[in-house]
């Protein structure tokens, strides 16, 4: 396009020039080659010159034409040579780099035809914010728009801006083109979550694993996913959370719920033997306290078993066992481990525990000294 326009302004400026300088004009030009004879005058010479250009530049195009669809042809005319097209794809590139998205759509527009039509379409939405994107159309749109409209409008920085019902839409359009996509399949877990929809989330995720060789990643989904699923479908808890400890053994929380679950429907040994089994290897006095609600039931005999080197090692492991001589009756021993790790460790929590003690033996005075205590070491903690 800019070449016919510098081919015009010079036309335009040649017949400026003979208008203003007629004599020149009008001088006779005298062309003699093999043998022929050509005499006209300069005005006369400049046109008919002028002409064979243009016709030879009307044969080119009109060749072109025959060989090219006429949508090639407007493009070539409207964006330039090959080289100046990949120019501008590659200032594009830079300016998307350097800019990131939003910043190079009118580049791009201008580097069409030298990358296939669908990869420049393809670039075009991507370069773009997904609020610019038009809505996904089924009939027009090929599936790989579909997709990367759907990819990019479900990404986490983007999702907040669309309502759960949009998501889905999105995320069904996706999955009707490509129903085995992983990324798409994994969102749509996701969602079915946010949804509350657990019973169809924990379906799809079984089913992805099923499938997938990597299942690092999905195993701590469906396994959050069962335990949403055991508090709503409380008539298969047990069985949510059997699947879930089986996929996370190791998780605090899920052997919580299940040992509780275990417990109350009447499987002490199980409940027991999955909680000591944890303490084992854990130094954690969360799970500590709900194992005393279950070991608690038998305390001397299960303070025999926690009688080990390996629950003595840890804090957990030595205050479960010194809460269970407590709650046997052996207050000599519960009284010396106490002493032990107060000695060592004085946490809020042995204090608490030292305090409730000495309530339950109306020592009001040392009771509300070990509370205060407590509360001192609480703040010690915090502002650590």
């Amino acid at each position: 396009m800019i070449r016919i326009v510098l081919a015009l302004l010079t036309i335009i400026a040649i017949f400026i020039g003979l208008v203003l300088f007629p004599n020149i004009a009008n001088q006779p030009v005298r062309i003699e080659m093999f043998g022929w004879l050509f005499e006209t005058r300069t005005s006369m010479f400049i046109l008919l010159a002028l002409a064979i250009l243009i016709l030879l530049w009307s044969l080119q195009k009109t060749f072109n034409l025959s060989i090219n669809s006429p949508r090639q042809l407007w493009t070539h005319l409207r964006s330039g040579s090959k080289k100046r097209r990949e120019l501008k794809l590659q200032e594009a590139l830079t300016t998307w780099v350097d800019q990131g998205c939003g910043h190079s759509q009118k580049l791009l527009k201008r580097s069409k035809g030298v990358i296939p039509e669908w990869l420049h379409q393809a670039l075009m939405i991507w370069w773009d914010k997904p609020e610019n994107h038009p809505p996904i159309h089924d009939e027009k749109d090929t599936p790989l728009t579909i997709a990367l409209k759907a990819r990019l409008a479900t990404e986490d920085k983007h999702i907040s801006r669309l309502s759960l019902s949009e998501r889905q839409h999105f995320l069904d359009a996706w999955l009707a083109i490509h129903p085995a996509a992983p990324l798409a399949l994994q969102r749509k877990a996701r969602l079915l979550g946010e949804m509350g929809e657990y019973a169809e989330q924990v379906h799809l995720l079984e089913s992805m694993m099923q499938k997938s060789k990597d299942i690092t990643t999905l195993k701590p989904q469906l396994a959050h996913a069962l335990v949403h699923l055991a508090a709503k479908d409380t008539d298969n808890a047990l069985a949510c959370l059997r699947k879930a400890h089986r996929l996370l053994p190791n998780h605090s929380d899920i052997v919580q719920q299940f040992a509780i679950a275990l417990f109350d429907s009447g499987d002490h040994a199980s409940a027991e033997k999955i909680l000591l089994e944890y303490l084992q290897n854990h130094d954690d006095t969360k799970v500590a306290k709900s194992a005393l609600k279950v070991l608690a039931l038998d305390a001397l005999q299960n303070f025999k078993r926690m009688d080990k080197p390996t629950f003595q090692n840890t804090f957990a492991g030595r205050w479960l066992r010194m809460m269970l001589a407590y709650e046997a009756g052996l207050t000599g021993i519960a009284d010396d481990a106490m002493n032990a790790m107060l000695s060592q460790h004085p946490t809020p929590l042995l204090w608490q525990t030292k305090g409730d003690w000495l309530a339950r033996q109306h020592q009001w005075e040392e009771a509300t000294e070990a509370y205060q205590q407590a509360l001192k070491a609480e703040s010690t903690l915090t502002s650590t």
